[in-house]
C-alpha cells in the first residue's frame, strides 16, 4: 500500500491540476513582476496567465465603475532615503514603476529631481540620471511616448531670496529614457514653438503630442493648441475656426482615441472655475471643438482644476471630497496596522480667537472690566475640549472665564473616546495640568459661593436689579461641579493607566481618532462615464456615500496614475480650496509625500 501511494504521489505534477485551480493561483501572483515569468513556462500557462490578467483588469474597472475600492497607505521609510514632500509635480506610469518629477514645497521651493516608485517591490528609488537635467520647476507635464518620458514647460515660484531662485516660465522639451537613465534636451527645428507655459495639459496621439491651454502670466490662462511631431521634431500651432474653450490652466486632458481628445475643467483666473468639458475632433479639416453635455452634475467632482483626473477604460476618475454629506465608513482599520492619522491636525495648530463676553453673561450688577474667553472650532483646540455628553443647559450655564493656557502649539491632538471626557491630555505632565485646572475650578466655585453669600446678605428683602442673578449663579455653580467630577474621573483614569502600564491604550486611542475623523473632509472616488463622449454627452456616476477610514483628508495638486489593476495617488497639499478662495483658511498646511493605492475591494476570478 505504501509503495503504491509513493508511486502515485511521485507521478503527480503541477500540470495535472485543473485549470480553475491554476487560474486561482495565478490570480494571487503580482501583476508587475511574476505574471510575465509565469507566461514563459509553457503555452498552457501563457494562455491562463493572459486570461487572468484580462479578468483582473475587468474586475478593477467594474469596481471603479461601482466605486468599490479600498485604500492602502504607503509612507516612506524613515531609515532609508525618502522622497521629499511635494505638490504640483508631474507623474506617469511606465514599465511597472511610477515616475515623479519636480514639484514644490510649502515654502515654494521647486525641485528638478526624478524619483521612481517600484510597484512590484513597493519601494522608492532615486535614479541618478546623466545628461541635460531640466530646470527646477512645478506645474509641468510629463507623458509617455514609446520608451521615453516627455517633459515640457513648468514654472518656478519666486522665493524670499532672489539670489537663490527667481520666478520664471519654461518652454524646454526634455526626454528621459529609463533604459539608459539619461536626460535629453530636444531642440526643435521649426521656427515657431509654444511660449513659456505652465499649468497646461498634454496627451499623446500616435506620433504627436498635443498641448492645450496653460498660463504664461501668473493668474491668466490661454486656449492655444499646439502639436509636436516626434518624427520631424517640429512644433505647429493648430488653428480652429469654430468656438473654442475659454482660456484656462490646471485642466485635465485625456486621449479618447486616435481622432479625439477630451479636456476637463480648468481655471481661468480669480472667480473663473470651469467644470465644462470639450471634445476635440481631429478627423475633420480644420479640427473642431465641441462642448460636451454633462449629465448628473449633482455627483460631479468639485474643483476640477486642482484635482487631477485619470482615464481608466471608458471612465475618468477624480479623487476629492464630496459636495454632500456621507454615511458610515465601509471598513475598519486592521488592529495590526497603524491607522491613518490626521497629520494636518497633529502638526498644525491655530491660535484661538478671542471674543468679548456680553455684559448680560458676566454676572452681578457691577461686572467690572471686560472679560474675554477664547472661542474656536474643533480644529483650534487639541486637548482643551469638553465631553459631548453635556446637556445644552449645561453649556448655556457654563461660567464665562478665561481658561488657563495648557496646550502647547505643537502638541498633537488626542483622540476622542465615547463615554470619556474630551479633556484628555497626552503629555507626561498631564496629571499636573489636570490638577491645575481642578484647583482653578475650585477657586471659581469659592468665588461663586462667596458671591452668592454676599448677594444674599446685602440684598435681603430688597428687589434685585437682575432678578435671575441667583438662578444664573446656581447654574454656573452646578456646571462647575460637573466639570470637577469629570476632571477627577480623568485623574483617576490616568493614575490607573500608569499603574497598569498597558501599551494598548495608545493604539486604541489612535483607532478611535481615525473613527472620529470628519467623513465629509475625506476624499472619495468620483467616476465620469465617457463611453458616449464621441456622441456628445458624458455622465457622472453616483457617489458611494460610504467612506474608507484609510482615505486621506482633502488634498489638492496631487498626481493620479493608473497601474496594473490599481490607481496610484501621490503627494499633494492638504488644503480646502473652497475655504482658501474665500480667504478664511489662512493657516499653513502640510505637504504630503504619502503614496496611496486604490485597488479592487474584492478580487474574483
Amino acid at each position: 500500500m505504501e509503495m503504491e501511494l509513493e508511486t502515485c504521489t511521485s507521478n503527480v505534477h503541477i500540470d495535472d491540476l485543473p485549470e480553475e485551480i491554476l487560474e486561482f493561483i495565478l490570480s494571487k501572483v503580482s501583476p508587475y513582476r511574476d505574471v510575465k515569468s509565469c507566461m514563459l513556462v509553457c503555452r498552457r500557462w501563457y494562455r491562463l496567465a493572459a486570461g487572468v490578467t484580462r479578468q483582473l483588469r475587468q474586475t478593477f474597472q467594474n469596481c471603479v465603475y461601482e466605486s468599490k475600492v479600498k485604500w492602502t497607505r504607503i509612507a516612506p521609510e524613515i531609515d532609508i532615503i525618502r522622497v521629499t514632500e511635494r505638490y504640483s509635480h508631474c507623474a506617469c506610469y511606465y514599465d511597472k514603476s511610477l515616475y515623479v518629477f519636480g514639484g514644490c514645497t510649502s515654502m515654494n521651493t521647486t525641485f528638478n529631481d526624478l524619483w521612481r516608485f517600484d510597484l512590484a517591490r513597493r519601494e522608492w528609488i532615486r535614479p541618478l540620471a546623466m545628461g541635460t537635467y531640466p530646470s527646477p520647476k512645478a506645474c509641468s507635464s510629463m507623458v509617455v511616448y514609446k520608451d521615453s518620458l516627455v517633459l515640457f514647460g513648468g514654472w518656478s515660484h519666486p522665493t524670499p531670496y532672489p539670489l537663490h531662485q527667481a520666478a520664471g516660465f519654461f518652454y524646454e522639451l526634455h526626454m528621459y529614457k529609463p533604459e539608459v537613465n539619461r536626460w535629453y534636451l530636444v531642440t526643435s527645428i521649426s521656427r515657431e514653438h509654444p511660449p513659456p507655459t505652465a499649468g497646461h495639459s498634454a496627451s499623446i496621439v500616435k506620433d504627436t503630442m498635443l498641448l492645450f491651454g496653460g498660463s504664461s502670466v501668473p493668474g491668466t490662462g490661454t486656449n492655444d493648441l499646439w502639436r509636436f511631431d516626434f518624427i520631424d521634431l517640429t512644433w505647429k500651432k493648430i488653428v480652429t475656426d469654430n468656438k473654442r474653450p475659454s482660456p484656462r490652466f490646471g485642466q485635465t486632458q485625456v486621449t479618447v482615441d486616435d481622432q479625439h481628445i477630451l479636456v476637463i475643467g480648468g481655471c481661468g483666473g480669480p472667480n473663473q472655475i470651469f467644470n465644462d468639458m470639450w471634445l476635440l475632433s481631429m478627423d475633420k479639416d480644420p479640427w473642431e471643438w465641441t462642448e460636451v453635455k454633462v449629465n448628473n452634475t449633482d455627483c460631479a467632482a468639485p474643483q476640477l482644476w486642482c484635482h487631477p483626473a485619470c482615464k481608466i477604460g471608458n471612465m475618468i476618475t477624480v479623487l476629492s471630497k464630496p459636495t454632500k454629506s456621507v454615511s458610515k465608513p465601509t471598513s475598519q482599520p486592521s488592529p495590526n496596522l497603524r491607522p491613518v492619522e490626521n497629520i494636518q491636525q497633529n502638526r498644525v495648530w491655530v491660535p484661538p480667537v478671542e471674543r468679548e463676553i456680553p455684559p448680560s453673561d458676566r454676572g452681578g450688577d457691577n461686572p467690572g472690566p471686560s472679560h474675554r474667553m477664547p472661542t474656536a472650532g474643533p480644529s483650534h483646540y487639541g486637548d482643551q475640549r469638553y465631553n459631548s455628553s453635556s446637556t445644552e443647559s449645561d453649556e448655556e450655564s457654563m461660567p464665562q472665564f478665561k481658561r488657563p493656557s495648557i496646550v502647547e502649539n505643537d502638541s498633537p491632538r488626542q483622540p476622542l473616546q465615547s463615554g470619556r471626557s474630551r479633556l484628555q491630555p497626552s503629555d507626561p505632565d498631564s496629571t499636573s495640568k489636570l490638577g491645575a485646572i481642578l484647583n482653578y475650578v475650585e477657586q471659581q466655585k469659592k468665588l461663586q459661593l462667596s458671591a452668592m453669600e454676599s448677594t444674599s446678605s446685602v440684598r435681603t428683602g430688597s428687589p434685585s436689579v437682575r432678578p435671575n442673578a441667583m438662578s444664573n449663579r446656581q447654574k454656573q455653580l452646578e456646571a462647575l461641579r460637573k466639570m470637577e467630577e469629570k476632571l477627577r474621573e480623568n485623574m483617576a483614569q490616568q493614575a490607573k493607566q500608569k499603574q497598569t502600564g498597558q501599551s494598548r491604550n495608545t493604539e486604541a486611542q489612535n483607532l478611535t481618532s481615525s473613527r472620529r475623523r470628519d467623513p465629509h473632509s475625506q476624499m472619495h472616488l468620483h467616476v465620469l462615464d465617457i463611453a458616449e463622449v464621441v456622441q456628445g454627452h458624458v455622465t457622472w456616476r453616483p457617489i458611494d456615500e460610504s467612506f474608507s477610514l484609510d482615505a486621506p483628508d482633502e488634498t489638492i495638486f496631487y498626481s493620479l496614475s493608473e497601474g496594473r489593476g490599481e490607481l496610484i495617488m501621490f503627494g499633494g497639499i492638504q488644503r480646502d480650496i473652497q475655504s482658501m478662495q474665500r480667504g478664511v483658511d489662512l493657516k499653513s498646511h502640510l505637504v504630503s509625500n504619502i503614496l496611496y493605492i486604490l485597488s479592487p475591494l474584492k478580487t474574483s476570478i
